[in-house]
């Protein structure tokens, strides 16, 4: 029997940035493909609220912890990891199928 030899293919990120109308975006690559992903408007407020949701519901901190923790790095990590979780997401091929090319 002859064994196929199928390569797992990853998604890395190669880019991203904000526009001025507060939109995310995201370029990424999967084996010779690129792809862009536009994250609409208000998305910081929804990685800000699911942190604030996190740490004040599951660890007990209080309104003025997660604030000084926000305003000292926690931003920066938290929207880290908001990318990272997204590309993550798109590693998958039917999720990737889904994305437009770069024009």
């Amino acid at each position: 029997m002859l064994a196929l030899d199928k390569k797992k293919l990853s998604t890395t990120l190669i880019g991203f940035w904000e526009d001025a109308a507060g939109e995310l975006w995201l370029d990424m690559k999967r084996g010779n493909e690129e792809k862009k992903l536009v994250i609409g408007y208000g998305w910081l407020e929804d990685v800000w609220e699911s942190a604030r949701d996190y740490y004040m519901d599951n660890e007990g901190w209080s309104e003025e912890k997660f604030d000084k923790y926000w305003e000292n790095g926690g931003e920066d990590k938290e929207v880290d990891e908001y990318i990272a979780m997204t590309v993550d997401n798109y590693d998958d091929e039917l999720n990737w199928a889904d994305l437009e090319g770069v024009k």
